[in-house]
């Protein structure tokens, strides 16, 4: 491929990843979150857990030892996106890369002869 379609990709997947980060982070705030843990998400509120620290990687934010109010699938996607991210970043300087030192830059192309020139 490319080097244009391989950054491209990166783009795609880096603004992927950070809408999945962002998706998971509006899940760890709320104003009240004994309110939202027992009425919103029918979850047993447990002060020791729902007061420990908030986590931003990753994410992660507790009801109570087995709930957390960040869908399971948030961080693994946001780790994955990552990957794709640098894989394809890495794959568009590697392309860049190959491709420059197929065609160097002094290299002169052909000069087509001029029409008014004598071909003797």
């Amino acid at each position: 491929m490319k080097p244009r379609k391989w950054a491209i990709a990166a783009s795609i997947s880096f603004v992927l990843m950070v809408l999945m980060y962002g998706y998971g982070a509006t899940h760890m705030f709320s104003l009240d979150k004994e309110e939202e843990c027992t009425v919103i998400l029918h979850q047993r509120y447990d002060a020791k857990y729902a007061h420990a620290k908030e986590q931003f990687f990753p994410l992660t934010q507790k009801c109570n030892a087995s709930y957390d109010m960040v869908p399971f699938f948030v961080n693994p996607s946001v780790v994955l996106l990552l990957g794709v991210t640098l894989a394809c970043a890495g794959a568009a300087v590697t392309a860049t890369v190959r491709r420059r030192r197929a065609v160097p830059l002094h290299a002169k192309s052909p000069r087509p002869p001029h029409p008014l020139e004598n071909r003797s």
